[in-house]
């Protein structure tokens, strides 16, 4: 679709893509877009983790727990804790 609006659109389908990929880009003499698939359940991890931050997703495992969603808090945690 990229490429139909006059853009080169890359696709990155791992994390050892990503950084070929976005070089790519900067070599572009023009608009680029770099697309990063990623897993639906992947966390976006900042520097820093605030204790309001570990309350909402304390939060959020206790209420899909409960709300018999159990099987949402095994693959997130598949996803992000046991990756290779």
């Amino acid at each position: 679709m990229a490429e139909a609006a006059g853009v080169l659109g890359l696709t990155a389908e791992s994390s050892d893509q990503v950084r070929a990929k976005i070089a790519q880009a900067l070599k572009q003499d023009g608009p680029a877009l770099v697309e990063v698939l990623v897993h639906r359940q992947e966390l976006s991890m900042p520097p820093t983790i605030t204790l309001e931050q570990m309350t909402g997703f304390s939060l959020f495992a206790l209420k899909a727990v409960l709300s018999g969603r159990g099987d949402e808090i095994v693959d997130l945690t598949k996803v992000n804790l046991l990756r290779r």
